[in-house]
């Protein structure tokens, strides 16, 4: 599993940050690290896994389909215990529609791992994944010539629509009603905001 960046995650716990790694997936460690493993919480009922919106997802076929395309890829979070707290499959192929002919990279899927999910589990692991994925994409997004811009169709769950919005996405409902799913789009301002945020734009 090739390491891509070395990163710090939050214990939900206690807070303290934990060194981690953003990884390329591959389908087999997909597979193995996600498929296998993640929605086997014993502890959990069944009837709450089934309604979060991404427990159907099969992430090695994800990784088939965009960890070998051109200008495709997928990524997870990997922690020192080994264990996958979350990943991404994105893209550069896709058009802006808040600015005319501009491009922008488009998240195609974002989960973390069901333990760090205040709404399936009493008492996550980390905090803090699904952000470090998209803040991931982004930074891809700005070194690739996009100006940060990400797009994304996000599931109709309040907690994820908080996140997107707090980080400044606009929504452009380009979907609904079909999919039920919500469209947004980080613009290039936003993008480079958190950016300077983190450091990494002066």
């Amino acid at each position: 599993m090739e390491i891509l960046q070395s990163i710090r995650i939050q214990r939900a716990d206690n807070g303290q940050y934990i060194e981690a790694a953003i990884v390329r997936l591959s389908a087999d460690d997909a597979r193995l690290m996600i498929d296998n493993i993640w929605w086997n919480l014993p502890e959990v009922p069944a009837e709450v896994l089934k309604q979060e919106g991404d427990n159907h997802w099969k992430w090695d076929s994800i990784v088939h389909h965009y960890g070998t395309g051109v200008l495709k890829e997928c990524v997870a979070i990997k922690s020192k215990e080994g264990y996958i707290e979350g990943a991404v499959a994105y893209n550069f192929n896709a058009k802006s529609h808040l600015e005319t002919n501009e491009g922008c990279a488009y998240i195609d899927r974002v989960s973390t791992a069901p333990r760090n999910r205040r709404r399936v589990v009493k008492q996550p692991l980390y905090k803090g994944v699904g952000s470090a994925l998209v803040y991931w994409v982004l930074k891809e997004s700005y070194n690739a010539g996009l100006g940060g811009r990400i797009a994304l169709e996000s599931l109709p769950e309040p907690d994820t629509i908080k996140f997107y919005e707090a980080k400044g996405f606009i929504r452009t409902d380009l979907s609904q009603p079909a999919t039920g799913l919500m469209d947004y789009e980080l613009p290039k301002p936003k993008a480079e905001a958190w950016l300077k945020q983190k450091g990494d734009l002066s």
